[in-house]
């Protein structure tokens, strides 16, 4: 960060002289983290600097002119920081002549190979100003270029800071390498945990290292945040997200409001939260996966990318502050496609009394709901639309569905033994997972040293031995990628209410909402968050009753309600979950159905990860599209234009399959 800010003038010294010339202070450092208040290195160039103008009483510092670069290389700083500045205003004269830069060093200055190092410091001289250094050999001596043997001692000062650079440079890429071979075998062990009061730029904020399990682990107030922000980033941009936070007292680590850069860049942008690690060198990225526990699924994160992308294409579709139409917006889905139903707002003119012909007409407000894949990708046979809201015709679906949600039989689904049997098995999948991962590494490090011995006997390594690594490794990165999937699925139980507990809290806040908060847009977008953090879905059900599927009032419908089935793999909604109301139907106890159920699901689960697709649901058909031949087709075209095949009995039967084609084809 280059920086050129007013200073207080110090315009008196020890001596008596009077001041003739000027000076200007030079600061540099070359990393943000020297900046903070408890680095000394500022501090120290300040008073060096002091030191000198008490010294030499004939200069006094420029007033309003300092030059700082914060975080600027020493090979940086004359193209982008403010020593190029200063350059720039003494080749425009805005300098007095005969000013003098004061810096600490000769690295401070520069950390260039001595060629381009003399080029800068003659630069300087030939534009009538002069360079002094505070520390070391130069005693602060103000430097004009033409004392004897000059040029030797900064060839020689300049070797010495450019091999430091160097020197440095190479101990952080070598620990870098080390790091990246580290990640490689999965051992974590250079990483450090978190400490009081401090940050880690290792790993992100949302988590910790424990070096007794070589692992991180997840700190639940901030999974849980970071796992609501992707919820509301469905519907909201960063700036809403930051805004409600800011009104809820919700702080960073740091105890300041997360602002809507942190959120966009830190998190919702950043891939850490699928548990990739990202190391950019040399404008080069290399991904490391499965290092952090992930908190959000690939699926999640790129639907949240596609409806960044949608509010930045239509910015007026999307504003921060629109109103939510459709209360339900992500967890109401259709029953023909299982896509997304969206909610219309529409204005016209309606008959003031329903079904009259040429009657006294009223203009109304109104809301529509329809499948999106229906209406804008034609993906879905469902019919267009039915009333969501239509007051004038008496018409509230959205208050019907609440009245759904309080009356469903939550208690049946959300049971304490079904809690506690879903952790436990999370839990033992987790150990399992965590114990073959371990031993797999165990078995790599042996590979692993067996090459290095082979290399240092100077003997050929068998291909078996390199085949029988990457076997080890391949069955190493599924048993990680296992045991942090089931780390995050008991993460996401802890969550939960159970029991009655659950259902005594949805009724009661569905009740209030409706109550009191229904028609505040804020309100609204808490609502939805928080149904999609139940895991509450709908399902609309619309048939059509007449012959033209868009005309008005031809639809019949009905909205279901329970716990959403969601793929397995894909995390796609697939349905609801009806066991409840099976068993009511046959007069069973819905409590047995239901454990009889959580254990089939349990079984489907593990075959449906070995298998790579969701068994619970039938494999989708591959439809076969046919053409009919015609003359104007590929094919049509191609038998016409054979002479010899025309003259065979097949060539006339294809040609007269075509004159039918043609005859039954509506022109």
């Amino acid at each position: 960060m280059a920086a050129s800010s007013v200073k207080t003038s110090i315009s008196k010294g020890k001596g008596n002289k009077v001041a003739t010339k000027f000076s200007i202070s030079y600061i540099r450092v070359s990393s943000l983290q020297q900046t903070k208040v408890d680095k000394s290195g500022i501090r120290r160039q300040e008073q060096e600097y002091i030191k000198w103008l008490e010294y030499h009483p004939e200069y006094r510092n420029l007033d309003g002119v300092e030059f700082r670069d914060l975080g600027v290389s020493g090979r940086k700083n004359i193209k982008s920081g403010a020593l190029g500045i200063f350059l720039k205003m003494a080749e425009k004269g805005e300098i007095p002549p005969n000013t003098c830069l004061v810096v600490e060093s000769m690295s401070r200055l520069t950390r260039d190979c001595p060629y381009d190092g003399i080029g800068l410091a003659r630069k300087i001289w030939d534009l009538g100003h002069t360079i002094a250094f505070t520390q070391g050999r130069w005693n602060g001596d103000v430097i004009t270029g033409k004392e004897r043997g000059i040029f030797g001692q900064i060839e020689s000062a300049l070797d010495a800071a450019s091999w430091e650079w160097e020197d440095k440079r190479a101990r952080v890429m070598g620990w870098v390498e080390d790091c990246d071979k580290k990640l490689e075998n999965r051992d974590l062990s250079f990483f450090t945990p978190r400490q009081a009061g401090k940050q880690s730029t290792m790993y992100p904020f949302w988590l910790d290292y424990d070096p007794k399990i070589n692992d991180f682990i997840v700190i639940e107030k901030w999974g849980e945040l970071i796992q609501r922000m992707f919820d509301m980033g469905l519907t909201m941009g960063a700036k809403k997200i930051a805004h409600i936070l800011l009104k809820e007292g919700v702080k960073n680590s740091k105890g300041k409001p997360f602002s809507d850069k942190t959120i966009r860049q830190r998190i919702l942008d950043n891939r850490q939260v699928l548990g990739e690690k990202v190391r950019t060198i040399k404008g080069k990225k290399k991904v490391f996966k499965s290092t952090f526990p992930p908190l959000i699924t690939p699926e999640q994160f790129d639907q949240v990318q596609a409806a960044k992308e949608e509010r930045k294409n239509n910015p007026n579709k999307n504003a921060p502050n629109r109103k939510m139409v459709n209360l339900f917006q992500g967890v109401i889905f259709c029953s023909e496609c299982g896509g997304n139903m969206q909610v219309a707002a529409k204005e016209g003119f309606v008959c003031k009394k329903a079904n009259e012909k040429n009657g006294e007409k009223i203009e109304v407000s109104y809301e529509n709901i329809y499948c999106d894949a229906a209406v804008s990708k034609r993906t879905c046979n469902a019919p267009n639309s039915a009333p969501y809201r239509q007051l004038h015709r008496d018409i509230d679906n959205e208050l019907n569905m609440l009245k759904k949600i309080a009356n469903f039989r939550w208690e049946t689904l959300f049971t304490d033994s079904k809690h506690e049997n879903e952790l436990k098995v999370e839990t033992d999948k987790r150990t399992r997972f965590l114990n073959e991962r371990n031993k797999l590494d165990d078995q790599i490090s042996k590979y692993t040293n067996a090459e290095r011995d082979y290399l240092e006997a100077g003997r050929a390594m068998p291909e078996q031995l390199e085949e029988l690594k990457t076997k080890a490794t391949e069955e190493r990165d599924e048993a990680d990628k296992k045991y942090r999937a089931a780390q995050n699925a008991i993460q996401n139980i802890k969550r939960k209410k159970t029991g009655l507990e659950q259902q005594e809290h949805i009724q009661k806040r569905v009740k209030n909402f409706i109550k009191s908060d229904r028609f505040i847009d804020e309100k609204r977008e808490e609502f939805n968050l928080w149904l999609k953090e139940v895991g509450i879905a709908f399902e609309a059900e619309i048939e059509q009753t007449g012959s033209n599927p868009r005309q008005r009032g031809n639809a019949t419908y009905d909205f279901h309600t329970g716990l959403g089935m969601y793929d397995f793999i894909t995390g796609k909604f697939r349905g609801l979950d009806q066991v409840d109301e099976a068993a009511v139907a046959f007069g069973l106890d819905p409590k047995i159905w239901r454990k009889e159920s959580d254990d089939r699901d349990k079984y489907f689960k593990k075959i449906s990860l070995e298998a790579g697709r969701d068994l619970r649901f039938p494999k989708p058909k591959t439809e076969t599209k046919t053409y009919p031949l015609t003359f104007e087709s590929e094919a049509g075209k191609e038998i016409m234009a054979n002479k010899e095949l025309l003259k065979t009995p097949l060539g006339k039967k294809l040609v007269e399959q075509m004159k039918k084609n043609a005859a039954n084809t509506p022109k």
